[in-house]
């Protein structure tokens, strides 16, 4: 997620390891709006990691929650289209696109409704999470003779992620991914001591794996 903006600040075309250079790269007033910020972000989000992304401040949970960049006359705050449009009468006030909200550098911040922003941004963050989580399960196959065949997640009625084919006695036969039910990727195929023999690359109308 790049930020679109007419007032591009040159600190752009930088690399920044951390938050603390990105915040120092700029004159002390705006490092201290920053600095208020990343705070505000943080009181609500202390579990989150803190990184870099696009070449901005970011935080991070499962994915990213928030984004934020500085230019001349305001700080740019990115926390995605959804909660902008939840926020949006209290947002009035504020520039505001898609995914981005501007807040003038001469004007104090919003506070409380940045922090009902994030704090909105972490709960659909972890919604995400149990959704996955409760729609992919472990699944097994069995040889007659009772030793594993296969094992893999499902994804409803559809073979999804990674899998792994067995013979008799243990020695793995086939490897590969599956994207809800279709094999992607590489596939590699084991001689009967395990050892790879041979990697395919599927293509689109590859047929699924039976």
């Amino acid at each position: 997620m790049k930020p679109i903006d007419d007032n591009k600040s040159s600190k752009e075309s930088k690399k920044f390891k951390t938050i603390d250079e990105y915040h120092h790269a700029f004159p002390v007033n705006i490092c201290n709006k920053l600095d208020e910020l990343r705070k505000i972000i943080k009181q609500v989000a202390p579990q989150a990691e803190e990184i870099i992304s696009y070449h901005m401040p970011a935080f991070k949970l499962n994915g990213v929650l928030v984004f934020y960049a500085a230019y001349k006359k305001h700080i740019g705050f990115y926390p995605t289209a959804s909660p902008i449009a939840i926020f949006k009468e209290e947002l009035s006030a504020y520039k505001t696109s898609k995914g981005a909200i501007q807040f003038p550098i001469d004007q104090p911040f919003p506070r409380t409704l940045i922090k009902k922003m994030v704090k909105f941004r972490v709960e659909e963050d972890l919604k995400k999470v149990k959704v996955k989580k409760k729609t992919l399960h472990e699944h097994l196959h069995y040889h007659k003779d009772g030793s594993i065949r296969a094992v893999g997640n499902m994804h409803g009625d559809q073979m999804h992620g990674y899998w792994k084919w067995y013979r008799k006695g243990g020695v793995i036969m086939r490897s590969g991914y599956f994207d809800k039910g279709k094999q992607v990727g590489e596939w590699t195929t084991y001689n009967s001591e395990g050892k790879i023999y041979k990697v395919t690359v599927m293509s689109k109308n590859q047929e699924n794996l039976s």
